[in-house]
């Protein structure tokens, strides 16, 4: 992997857009405005090959050859049979990368398909220019401009979680998703068919790039199993990977033959490889988004030892057998915790014992601090979890307006005194829209937050096998 050739892929100067023209809804006009949106700093040339007739504002030509400045990355858009054209106007241009959004290649399964993949394959790498897709999205990288969605997420400062996706539709799924929970994202790419660069050549770029602390993959299939299995070990020695594969049924391979025509393999070949790798691997793409969130947010602990404050015994109860289902022990709280919350709450329907049922002392303010002192002491404890229920302060709101906010606000004060890792869970019972704002609002204070206890557990038992192998790897092998 040369990684200042791949590197320069995601640092272009200028760009065109290939197949841009003023129908309705035309795909080559999405990947220009998107590149404008996200505030690429050189010129964004279009391409109208229909005759060249202008479009919107943008400087248009009807051939690549015509633009009179130089273009680093191309993006195209043209039916397929006009590709081999293109690609050479490409290569005489000095293009050095095209991401090519046209599908009608070996995702088809046709023999025509795959001969014209491989006939614009052959003239790309006469003029040396590296080819992403075809059937791809392409880059999203905020920080220079570049994106294939004009309504993508420009952050605020840099994230450090890149992203490297074979599916376009999860790729801006992916994005959405981070936005949600408060995850920035460093780089993401869109590959697709991965005709010429692969994905494990984009795998060891990630790994070597310094403003990259997280991968994530999604992958349907490879062409070079072997060498993908070497990066993903390479990256996993260095940074979490976590990876989501598609097809790992038999239905889920045909699927993935006819989507981007990926060769899947078998179930249990991939999982020896994510294994073999300390990869991470996620069941959907909630898991893959809320891992990354959580290894960002979270200090580094082994432990699978929870303690857990509810507001409803009945709730406790079942999310003890969830965590212990997930292979999370409830361990008993030390006689010192327990004699200092007996201290801090004592109303009837309360219990000191872990899982902690606060009951009505959950509208008690004053003593969330010394609740959570008392747990992040406690010397049996490797997680706390909160798990606020919001359905029990919706009738007291009627008589005392702003209950809801004022006690977040609260326990926010008192997590952040917190050193443990810590979580939240934030269920889903009566009004969503204020469930999703409260659940926003311990995202933004810094706290891992979740809709269900089962995706509070996956994200913490991802979390935890990467500390513990990434411990268990440091101790055999000291620097």
């Amino acid at each position: 992997m040369d990684f200042p050739a791949l590197d320069l892929i995601f640092h272009p100067r200028a760009l065109a857009v290939v197949g841009v023209s003023n129908r309705l809804n035309n795909a080559g006009v999405m990947f220009a405005d998107a590149n404008r949106a996200l505030g690429f700093a050189g010129p964004v040339y279009a391409v109208n090959p229909s005759g060249g007739e202008q479009v919107k504002d943008y400087p248009t030509y009807r051939t690549i050859r015509e633009i009179p400045g130089p273009v680093d990355h191309a993006i195209i858009s043209v039916p397929a049979k006009f590709l081999p054209e293109i690609i050479s106007e490409c290569g005489e241009k000095g293009v050095r990368s095209a991401a090519i959004f046209t599908s009608g290649f070996s995702e088809t399964g046709k023999g025509s398909g795959q001969e014209l993949e491989e006939k614009i394959l052959e003239i790309a790498r006469k003029s040396g220019l590296r080819l992403i897709g075809p059937n791809c999205m392409g880059i999203y990288y905020p920080a220079h401009g570049l994106g294939f969605r004009p309504d993508l997420p420009k952050w605020e400062g840099e994230g450090n979680v890149s992203f490297l996706s074979q599916s376009g539709g999860l790729a801006f799924s992916g994005i959405f998703l981070g936005q949600r929970c408060g995850l920035k994202f460093q780089k993401v790419i869109s590959y697709g068919n991965e005709a010429d660069l692969s994905s494990h050549e984009l795998l060891d770029y990630f790994a070597e790039d310094p403003a990259t602390g997280i991968i994530l993959i999604y992958i349907e299939g490879t062409r070079d199993g072997a060498s993908l299995a070497r990066s993903l070990v390479r990256a996993g020695r260095k940074k979490p990977v976590i990876v989501l594969k598609g097809g790992l049924a038999e239905v889920g391979v045909r699927a993935a033959a006819s989507h981007t025509g990926a060769m899947g393999g078998k179930r249990q070949t991939w999982e020896a490889v994510f294994k073999q790798a300390g990869a991470l691997q996620a069941g959907g793409l909630e898991e893959l988004v809320e891992t990354a969130m959580t290894i960002n947010r979270l200090p580094a602990f082994t432990g699978r030892r929870i303690i857990m404050v509810c507001m409803s015994g009945g709730v406790s109860v079942n999310y003890t057998d969830r965590t212990a289902d997930w292979g999370f022990e409830m361990p008993p709280l030390s006689p010192e915790t327990t004699a200092k919350l007996r201290t801090a709450f004592d109303a009837p329907g309360t219990s000191v014992k872990n899982p902690i049922d606060m009951a009505t002392s959950f509208v008690n303010f004053f003593i969330y601090g010394d609740v959570f002192r008392a747990l992040d002491e406690d010397p049996d404890c490797d997680i706390i979890m909160l798990v606020f229920t919001m359905e029990y302060y919706i009738y007291a709101e009627h008589f005392a307006p702003g209950l809801v906010d004022h006690t977040v606000s609260s326990f926010i004060e008192a997590l952040q005194e917190v050193k443990k890792p810590l979580v939240v869970v934030v269920p889903s019972v009566v009004e969503e829209e204020k469930r999703n704002r409260i659940q926003q609002t311990f995202l933004a204070a810094g706290f891992p937050a979740f809709l269900t206890i089962d995706r509070a557990l996956k994200a913490l038992s991802l979390t935890q096998q990467y500390h513990s192998r990434k411990k268990l790897t440091n101790d055999e092998c000291p620097s």
